[in-house]
């Protein structure tokens, strides 16, 4: 006749033996659980998120600072365009061409609009150097002409600004920068 070995159940057991087995069903478990890989890309992508989003969000931040200089520079070509259009006056056409220049764009831009003034294109045509008073503007009207032999012209300066606030606030940038354009239009 064999012998067969009974398991006890945790109940029959003494209470050392009940504590050895509840240890050794422990230790089961945990170590199966140690060799469980379900969820394990969850836990990673838990741990790796932040750090990405970190990296990231400068970037984004970089992204809208760039999207708004391009609405801001939009700005002060709307302006440019209405001034190169409608002849100068010295009443509304100011306020004209800062309407212009808000109604361009959906952020709140501070539009200027310079006064008239007399000049002539720099040698590499990049900048307008203030030539005679505007009385006497060109040889019609009893200036001289320009260095190059071309009358001078009536020059308006229209610029835009705008402060931009960062999403993130970074120690070393600040947490707000001014983005400004400006335009040069010969207005007559």
């Amino acid at each position: 006749m064999f012998y067969r070995r009974r398991n006890l159940s945790l109940r029959d057991r003494p209470l050392s033996g009940r504590l050895t087995a509840i240890l050794r069903i422990s230790q089961a478990w945990i170590g199966a659980l140690a060799r469980d890989r379900r969820g394990m890309s969850a836990v990673e992508f838990g741990l790796a998120a932040p750090v990405f989003l970190a990296a990231l969000s400068p970037l984004i931040d970089l992204g809208l600072a760039f999207s708004q200089q391009i609405k801001v520079n939009q700005a002060v070509e709307a302006g440019a365009q209405y001034a190169s259009i409608n002849p100068y006056n010295g009443g509304t056409w100011a306020s004209n061409v800062q309407s212009a220049m808000t109604n361009a764009t959906t952020l709140t831009v501070t539009p200027t609009v310079g006064a008239e003034t007399c000049g002539c294109p720099n040698s590499t045509s990049t900048a307008i150097v203030s030539h005679d008073t505007l009385s006497a503007c060109g040889t019609a009207n009893g200036g001289t002409a320009c260095d190059d032999g071309s009358q001078p012209g009536y020059y308006v300066t229209i610029s835009a600004q705008v402060t931009y606030a960062s999403v993130m606030p970074y120690s070393v940038l600040g947490t707000s920068s001014t983005l400004s354009s400006q335009a040069v239009v010969r207005v007559q």
